[in-house]
């Protein structure tokens, strides 16, 4: 029970300091203004603004990725709205977190994303263009029907 202390025998220690002291720190702490709800409203504005404008920017991503598609895929596909909607409104919080920049760790691979992308493509084109070369060789040989060969081979 010894290093139990009892009320009485703790000591306040209580500052003292004059009006001027106070007035002092008030005037330190008057450089942050109180809460205005107003300028917490304009600042919900600004951010559902920005959810708007990521919202937009992936859209427009999506876009571009769908016209690749259509390209290098099948001239009919198509996203499914609701379901590029669903990604767009997803994925704004990212372009309002990082100010509509990539994150910074991601930033630093920048170019070597545009590499794959370009290298991807261009692969991709290379193999469909083969592929659609093929087809026409393909077509260009005509086989001979079989009586036409009966008639060679009997003239000889």
């Amino acid at each position: 029970m010894e290093n139990e202390l009892e009320v009485n025998d703790i000591e306040l220690n209580e500052d003292t300091h004059t009006e001027a002291e106070e007035a002092a720190l008030l005037q330190q702490l008057g450089d942050e203004q109180d809460f205005d709800p107003s300028t917490a409203e304009i600042k919900t504005a600004d951010n559902s603004q920005a959810l708007a404008q990521g919202a937009a920017s992936v859209m427009a991503v999506l876009g571009v990725s769908e016209q690749l598609l259509k390209q290098f895929g099948h001239k009919d596909f198509a996203f499914d709205p609701s379901q590029a909607e669903n990604v767009a409104s997803t994925a704004a919080p990212l372009f309002v977190k990082y100010g509509g920049e990539m994150p910074p760790w991601l930033a630093q691979y920048k170019e070597e994303f545009s590499f794959v992308v370009a290298a991807g493509a261009l692969g991709f084109s290379s193999f469909q263009q083969i592929r659609m070369l093929k087809v026409s060789d393909a077509e260009k040989e005509v086989p001979q029907p079989e009586m036409e060969l009966e008639q060679v081979e009997g003239a000889e």
